[in-house]
């Protein structure tokens, strides 16, 4: 089996500094961890599963990871580990303990801490350490119905919607929501965009988009999707046809949430954009010098880094042993700061308020 080639990674001044590669034939096991940057010790970051990863991918998301720390102020460097493989495969189970054994010395040292992403859940790592941590237990705790890795990253897409709507002079009771994908995170956003008086017009899966201007019934939505998974879009109203999964873009809302997979808005579809605020769920939804291209149509591309850091919190607060309330709170209080601040600094340079993160970002990790 092939391995990725270095050819692939862009590096600079903070990394990537490690690049493990992992092969065990017993299982086909590939898989990679790419840690960002040592200067911390300490480095954390999801495992992402799907057969069609790349290693630039997870390079991207290895520094997406450093960003988002380094707008928490948090002491930690970003790393992101990759499995090649479909996790509807059969082998899943033993592919999962097979990579588990292979980082455990990663682990020991606390060189990097591993966590659910897409692909992947919290149950995941339950054994790692002979039982699930703290971390772990907060992540499978159900609220309301639903697991908290289900709810918090999509409650901190809300939190920070919110505030760059208040930022920039409106708000988000009545205003129109477009999702692309309804797994974990987004399922988790529709659910907290809905409690706050918005309007879900459009939700978009591998299926098609499902799109409703009058608006869509979260909860009944989620019901289906117990029972149908990707299928509930088309479950939801048999007499109507879905549209394009890509046409999730081009409805009119006034904010757009990418979900799914990197390079969402490309150049390809940027023009269809009909959104005035894109708020990220996703990692690395924007190709190369899209924000930009937002911006000179008075679009705000938020940062994916600020928005989806929901998940980064709840670790930590079960890492400290704090409860889903204290999680809840710890979402709403350093979420909008953050919004606020790259909102602020893009007003005041001009350019993106993505350009904006990352240039804070950049210069907390370098004077670190």
């Amino acid at each position: 089996m092939t391995m990725p080639a270095l050819t692939s990674v862009d590096f600079d001044e903070l990394g990537p500094q490690r690049i493990y590669h992992y092969y065990e034939p017993s299982v086909r096991l590939r898989a990679v961890v790419v840690i960002d940057t040592t200067r911390f010790g300490l480095t954390a970051g999801g495992v992402r599963m799907a057969a069609d990863l790349s290693l630039a991918e997870m390079v991207r998301l290895s520094r997406a990871m450093s960003y988002k720390f380094a707008m928490l102020e948090l002491p930690c460097g970003g790393a992101k580990a990759g499995i090649w493989l479909d996790p509807a495969s059969p082998t899943r189970g033993l592919v999962i303990r097979a990579f588990l054994n292979a980082i455990q010395p990663l682990v020991e040292n606390r060189a990097y801490l591993p966590g659910p992403d897409m692909g992947t859940s919290a149950t995941d790592f339950a054994d790692l350490h002979a039982g699930p941590g703290k971390a772990q237990q907060l992540a499978m705790q159900e609220v309301d119905g639903m697991p908290l890795e289900d709810q918090l990253t999509g409650y901190g897409v809300v939190v920070a919607a919110r505030a760059a709507a208040e930022w920039l002079g409106g708000g988000l009771a009545a205003a129109t929501v477009a999702i692309e994908g309804f797994g974990k995170v987004g399922g988790g956003a529709a659910r907290f965009f809905a409690r706050e008086g918005a309007r879900i017009v459009a939700i978009s899966t591998i299926r098609g988009t499902l799109h409703d201007a009058g608006g869509i019934d979260i909860d009944r939505l989620l019901a289906l999707r117990s029972v149908h998974g990707d299928g509930a879009l088309q479950e939801y109203d048999t007499t109507r046809s879905l549209l394009p999964r890509e046409a999730v873009l081009a409805v009119p809302a006034d904010v757009l949430v990418p979900g799914a997979r990197p390079d969402a808005v490309h150049d390809g579809n940027v023009d269809m954009v009909r959104a005035r605020l894109i708020v990220p769920a996703a990692n690395i939804p924007y190709a190369e010098g899209i924000p930009e291209r937002l911006a000179a149509r008075q679009i705000v591309a938020l940062p994916d880094f600020v928005t989806n850091a929901g998940g980064v919190l709840a670790g930590l607060a079960g890492m400290q042993g704090l409860t889903a309330d204290d999680a809840f709170r710890l979402v709403r209080e350093r979420i909008p700061p953050n919004v606020r601040l790259v909102l602020q600094a893009a007003r005041a340079r001009g350019g993106s308020a993505h350009a904006a993160g990352i240039t804070i970002a950049r210069a907390r990790l370098l004077a670190a």
